[in-house]
């Protein structure tokens, strides 16, 4: 009884805080706050309803294309109608991911208030749930992990398989499933589920249209640093393929490490890679944040930095337009990108450290020995 009553008290709140991020950005209020989905209107990809990758070029992965594509149909080059489809589809994936989670939070016993901290009431779930594709990205994530640990891998492989056509970003937690399976024949069927789909949709697509791999995956290769710290080391944008460089050898020293080491559950070490990935990569949208907040949850330890962390995350929206040129560093919104980048490498440090048994400590040395 005490559990169907919290289930729906989650799902209540769940529904009131997509209510609150649907409002923020619906493009018929005043004071509205910039959103992609409504980005994605001005583009004749939604507003003539054109066939994405096919008529037009789309620099997102086809499931992202293909949510994108129903909701132009159903609004019919109307901005509210496309933006209410849009909205639905974010809503069912928003409640998808939040009623595993508590699926998953039942069953470690984990308390149900990590729930509401992290991942209902978290500033970034409010602005930045009715933005983009990642809460159908996480929802999908969450999901198949869910299903790896219930020995389910067929199943889990094709939902990471779907994660990956959303966005590719969960590939890196792929080395650490594949070495929890126990020998190279189930390794082997876990690749081929996952594999499948992807070759399939994208092989499909490319020989449809040529320029589908340019136009989808080597789009972003092209971009300049976006939100992330090192902006500070390589200020000048001649200096941006350097910092590309420097972003990838860090982000590879960073994956290995967790890779190699023996620390951590399923999610605690998912949650590591997916910060690990954050802090390294030279694009970390605001939106990103979206990924970790289900593993904070399930990692169920209170995070004071995690404040930090949300309100420098939240005040990046508020203040790039206040900006000339909200990319360099010194503005409003690369200085919060660098605190939020603070808080989180102390939230994967204190992570990594508590689940090798170890925790931060700072020791102050007297000056005067007595």
């Amino acid at each position: 009884m005490k559990k169907t009553l919290m289930k729906k008290i989650v799902i209540v709140a769940s529904t009131l805080s997509f209510i609150i991020s649907y409002l923020i950005h619906h493009p018929k209020i005043n004071g509205n706050i910039y959103s992609d989905i409504i980005s994605f209107w001005y583009r004749p990809l939604v507003r003539n309803v054109k066939i994405p990758y096919i008529q037009e070029g789309f620099e997102y992965p086809p499931l992202a294309g293909l949510i994108t594509y129903i909701s132009s149909i159903i609004g019919r080059g109307e901005m509210v109608p496309y933006y209410n489809a849009f909205s639905i589809i974010l809503y069912s994936s928003y409640l998808l991911l939040v009623l595993t989670v508590f699926k998953i939070m039942d069953e470690k016993n984990i308390p149900s208030i990590f729930i509401f901290i992290f991942l209902i009431f978290a500033p970034s779930t409010i602005v930045y749930l009715n933005y983009n594709f990642d809460v159908v990205f996480t929802a999908f994530l969450i999901l198949s992990l869910m299903f790896f640990e219930k020995s389910r891998y067929n199943f889990s492989a094709l939902l990471f398989s779907a994660a990956a056509l959303t966005k590719l970003i969960n590939i890196i937690l792929l080395p650490i499933l594949l070495a929890y399976l126990k020998d190279w024949r189930s390794r082997l069927a876990y690749l081929c589920y996952f594999l499948m789909p992807i070759l399939v949709v994208n092989i499909g697509l490319q020989i449809i249209n040529p320029s589908f791999f340019k136009d989808t995956y080597f789009y972003h290769a092209e971009w300049g640093l976006e939100n992330a710290w090192f902006v500070y080391l390589f200020p000048s944008r001649d200096s941006w393929d350097t910092a590309k460089l420097f972003s990838a050898l860090l982000m590879a020293y960073g994956l290995l490490k967790i890779y190699l080491s023996n620390v951590g559950n399923l999610y605690e070490k998912s949650f590591m890679l997916l910060s690990v990935f954050l802090l390294t990569n030279y694009v970390f949208t605001p939106q990103m944040v979206i990924f970790i907040l289900p593993f904070l949850t399930l990692i169920g330890r209170f995070q004071p930095a995690f404040y930090i962390l949300e309100t420098a995350n939240v005040g990046i929206i508020l203040t790039w337009f206040m900006e000339r040129d909200p990319l360099m560093p010194g503005t409003l919104p690369q200085n919060l990108a660098l605190i939020r980048a603070t808080a989180l490498l102390y939230i994967l440090a204190d992570t990594y450290l508590k689940a090798s048994g170890r925790k931060i400590t700072f020791k102050v040395k007297p000056l005067v020995k007595i």
